[in-house]
């Protein structure tokens, strides 16, 4: 993984925050429901989760001004599919 410890360590506590405000397993139902905006355009269902919770941790400033300048999608896409709880399309 090239994401730095210290930048995972924030992703994980806000990630881990949001899982906690809206609930796992309701998280994790309504996106293997397709109970979610868009979710018949949706190809790709862990990375849309994954990316999903990134959005709403509001990191707006830490990702592009601490993560782009040296990862690009597919680095951040590995860090976070080690932090959030996998879903399984059921619909």
């Amino acid at each position: 993984m090239k994401m730095k410890k210290e930048h995972l360590v924030i992703l994980k506590k806000e990630i881990n925050a949001v899982i906690k405000r809206y609930g796992k397993q309701r998280l994790i139902d309504e996106y293997e429901t397709g109970d979610f905006l868009a979710a018949d355009k949706t190809k790709d269902l862990q990375r849309r989760f994954c990316f999903d919770l990134l959005f709403s941790a509001e990191l707006n400033t830490f990702v592009p001004d601490s993560l782009y300048p040296y990862l690009n999608d597919d680095h951040i896409y590995t860090a976070l599919k080690s932090i959030c709880p996998k879903v399984t399309r059921r619909y």
